[in-house]
């Protein structure tokens, strides 16, 4: 599964700071104000957060890898419009250099 950006960048806020700092923030107030359930909100949101960041760890692999495949692919096409470059220049300079060598003759 791979994100656009923008839909990544917001997961990423989501799992690396949002989930940590509710669960956190709801604990400590339930201990102040007698809420129900702080160590279990804590709890949910460190598993949500764990989840959602293996998630996109995972999607970041497969962004990676197909990114790395695409400009493989890309390289290997410069290197081959290079080659024919050059065995087109080599092509040149023989006929050029073979021209040069009937006019010497002439002579």
């Amino acid at each position: 599964m791979i994100f656009s950006n923008k839909t990544y960048d917001v997961l990423k806020w989501i799992a690396l700071v949002f989930l940590d700092a509710i669960g956190i923030c709801y604990q400590a107030l339930s201990g102040i104000w007698g809420l129900p359930y702080g160590d279990a909100v804590l709890q949910t949101c460190a598993a949500l957060s764990v989840c959602l960041g293996t998630l996109l760890g995972v999607s970041n692999a497969q962004y990676n890898r197909e990114q790395a495949e695409q400009h493989q692919g890309a390289y290997a096409e410069m290197v081959k419009q290079n080659n024919e470059m050059r065995d087109e220049l080599v092509a040149n300079l023989e006929k050029t250099y073979e021209q040069f060598g009937e006019d010497e003759g002439e002579e």
